[in-house]
């Protein structure tokens, strides 16, 4: 038996399914800007209804809303017991409430007579430090070096690793940008940011990544209007196909670069690996220069960029070896000293 069906239903609860459990979720969801936090929304939304037992449906989600607040506290703080239990990223864990309680937050709005959800569960702390931690740059010299651009799939392959090394972008960044975004004549592309998915933002590319974007784009099929909305610039390709197979997604790009990392490299690195690893090698290129790397790495709050700053210099590292070197020198005895 589910959790769902062994709590206490309320007495006097209408068995017909409201209208705002079905209008809550959709609100949610379009609520998001961007279609990565939709789906990750979405998979934590069930992630709590296949624990609790039952599939997220309509009816399960009422059911959920009309809770009183103990029971629901209870509900909510049970589950991230588990999820604690199963030794997930606090970020994790946050983000999968955050989730539970947006969707209570929209049905009450709705009209659903659940609690207030801000004060049912509580978040986990998290630290503030964060691995900045990628690959050496050269190793993404290694990567472009080792792709084979005889073909359409390469060609891609290598304007996108090009991305990564020289715009630090995200891989949401570059699976959202359509064909009429690329101005190859301004060296310019406009990107959608992260949380900016209807706005774009124009990034200068180096004459290298342009040629190598225009090259990718001579060898696919030429799409009927390059200049509309919706042309992806990146498709998906299968090899030996000559016809696209849609916009090449997030997972897809997250395939690429985990194959070219493990064949070159050795080992899996991540998008955000080397996202990391240009963000860092321009923190050197520019002795630090936190301002100038804010404006390739985008990041709203200029203390992220001096995170990376910080663990790239390794200071604690630095100030550990200078008290290490004052404890080998021989201590200085003060003129009030008895001398005893």
């Amino acid at each position: 038996m589910s959790i769902l069906q062994r709590s206490p239903r309320k007495t006097g609860r209408n068995d017909d399914t409201p209208e705002w459990a079905d209008a809550a979720l959709r609100l949610l969801l379009a609520d998001q800007r961007s279609e990565e936090t939709r789906r990750a929304y979405r998979r934590d939304i069930d992630a709590f209804f296949t624990w609790a037992g039952e599939p997220r449906t309509p009816e399960t989600i009422a059911w959920l809303c009309t809770r009183d607040h103990s029971e629901l506290a209870a509900l909510l703080n049970g589950y991230k017991a588990s999820l604690l239990e199963r030794h997930l990223a606090p970020a994790t864990v946050n983000r999968r409430l955050a989730a539970l309680r947006s969707l209570l937050r929209f049905a009450r709005r709705l009209g659903a007579p659940c609690p207030d959800p801000a004060g049912l569960v509580a978040s986990e702390r998290q630290a503030a430090y964060r691995d900045t931690a990628g690959p050496p740059f050269a190793a993404l010299a290694r990567l472009l070096e080792a792709v084979d651009t005889s073909d359409t799939i390469g060609k891609r392959d290598r304007a996108i690793l090009r991305l990564f090394a020289e715009n630090a972008l995200r891989r949401g960044e570059i699976c959202r940008c359509d064909v009429r975004d690329f101005e190859p004549e301004a060296r310019r592309l406009l990107i959608r940011g992260k949380g900016q998915a209807g706005q774009r933002v124009p990034i200068t590319l180096s004459t290298a990544t342009v040629a190598a974007i225009c090259d990718y784009l001579e060898a696919r099929p030429s799409p009927d209007d390059p200049s509309a909305e919706g042309t992806p610039l990146f498709l998906s390709h299968s090899r030996g196909a000559t016809a696209s197979e849609g916009r090449l997604t997030g997972n897809g790009i997250w395939r690429i670069v985990d194959g070219y990392t493990r064949a070159v490299l050795g080992r899996h690195f991540g998008c955000h690996a080397l996202r990391h690893a240009s963000i860092t090698a321009a923190l050197d290129a520019t002795e630090g220069n936190l301002r100038a790397v804010q404006r390739l790495s985008r990041h709203a709050d200029i203390r992220t960029v001096a995170r990376y700053d910080d663990n790239r210099r390794d200071m604690q590292g630095e100030l550990t070896d200078t008290l290490s070197e004052l404890l080998r020198r021989p201590p200085e005895r003060n003129s009030g000293e008895s001398g005893e």
